[in-house]
């Protein structure tokens, strides 16, 4: 077990107590927005240091992608039921990520490795930036009534759009450039 597996398996862990203190509502909100940072955080650090000291495994290329999606999507479904997000939104989201995830383990199991691609590196950090808005936003429980937080609310909402609309692109995308069984 390597230093960046560690790291993905320190994200998972991460993840959960994001959620326990996600689940507290506004009382959790500065742990829930710590862990979701620490997390994100192991995400950076398990990549780079796989790549800069070649320590990726296969089990990194399995687990660390499935444990960006437990963190991304229990983040946004975090937030939908807290009335952050809506919800359709992050179930767009979701069918993206559940999606390309299968579709990658079922290239793994025949031995093919599908890189992710720029677009779905640039999705995944603007969903880490909505996500780290919208819990600083409830943090620092600002009214959305007052003038700063129209303007906070206005911004979750326009990256959380901004979100839908990239991991929309990105899903498209994956699936227009996927090798046909047999062709990669």
């Amino acid at each position: 077990m390597n230093l960046p597996n560690i790291l993905t398996i320190a994200r998972v862990f991460l993840t959960c107590f994001f959620i326990i203190f996600a689940e507290q509502g506004r009382p959790g909100a500065w742990w829930a927005l710590l862990f979701f940072v620490l997390a994100v955080v192991t995400d950076l650090a398990d990549g780079y240091i796989a790549r800069k000291y070649d320590l990726i495994t296969p089990f990194g290329k399995f687990m660390d992608p499935v444990a960006d999606k437990f963190l991304i999507l229990s983040a946004f479904f975090m937030l939908a039921f807290q009335g952050f997000v809506p919800l359709w939104m992050v179930l767009v989201i979701a069918a993206r990520e559940i999606l390309v995830t299968a579709s990658r383990v079922q290239c793994m199991t025949r031995g093919e490795v599908i890189p992710a691609e720029q677009t779905g590196k640039i999705k995944t950090a603007v969903q880490m930036t909505t996500i780290i808005v919208a819990l600083l936003y409830h943090a620092l429980g600002i009214s959305p009534e007052n003038l700063l937080g129209f303007y906070w609310q206005g911004t979750v909402i326009l990256l959380i759009i901004f979100s839908v609309i990239l991991t929309v692109w990105s899903g498209i995308e994956y699936f227009r450039n996927l090798p046909k069984e047999g062709e990669a």
